[in-house]
């Protein structure tokens, strides 16, 4: 991933996404100060109500530094959806991962179907908010010719953690920062939807009722 993302990421994340985050979170502001999910809403409106960044530093897991928000980021982000619909109706690049169990997964091994793509990493508060979405969705479709992957920044053994306090029903591929390289993401979570021909047909960086963008865009693509 590029240089800042390797040890910290920035993060845009809704106000309903940081009062669902767990109470062992502790968000840090600029000052020193230290406050819990449920005074964010009035930290964001002392700000201006424009929303705020968070970067998380992974040798401080329960503590999210929470800043303005700036121009710049905004920017950046505008920038980055840009790259990533460019990768729209263009081929999706094969990968290889292993998923949690050994078994190692081909991207060009599933033409035929179509396939949702979640990138995440387990200490990604916007990641852990959709999830419940996010499993729902993939219930929804499990005796459908669709598969769910979840490319993870981490490996097993982080993710196996994980998994036994937030579920998440996707199939599960540890350390994927290359493939993320590949699809030029730089922010989290994106979901992307393949179609059976391997061209991306979707794309989008988390956002809220991301299950009926997903929906709409399997749809679009079983009525072509």
């Amino acid at each position: 991933m590029k240089k800042y993302l390797s040890a910290t990421l920035l993060l845009v994340i809704s106000l309903s996404a940081c009062a669902q985050q767990s109470n062992q979170s502790k968000y840090k502001l600029p000052d020193g100060k230290i406050v819990t999910a449920d005074r964010l809403d009035s930290v964001n409106k002392a700000w201006g109500s424009r929303g705020y960044l968070m970067k998380h530093d992974d040798s401080a897991p329960d503590v999210i530094a929470v800043s303005p928000m700036t121009d710049e980021f905004l920017q950046k982000q505008a920038e980055e959806k840009a790259s990533l619909d460019a990768l729209i109706n263009k081929p999706a690049p094969d990968f290889i991962l292993t998923d949690l169990a050994g078994k190692k997964w081909k991207l060009n091994g599933l033409k035929g179907k179509t396939v949702v793509l979640n990138f995440w990493f387990t200490t990604c508060p916007a990641c852990i908010q959709e999830m419940p979405e996010l499993n729902e969705l993939a219930k929804s479709y499990k005796n459908a010719s669709v598969v769910f992957l979840a490319l993870g920044r981490n490996d097993a053994k982080e993710i196996k953690r994980f998994l036994t306090v937030h579920p998440f029903n996707y199939t599960h591929l540890q350390n994927a920062d290359a493939v993320g390289d590949l699809y030029k993401i730089n922010s989290f979570p994106t979901s992307m939807v393949i179609d059976p021909q391997g061209v991306i047909r979707f794309v989008q960086i988390g956002g809220r009722n991301i299950s009926q963008q997903i929906v709409a865009a399997i749809n679009k693509i079983d009525n072509k």
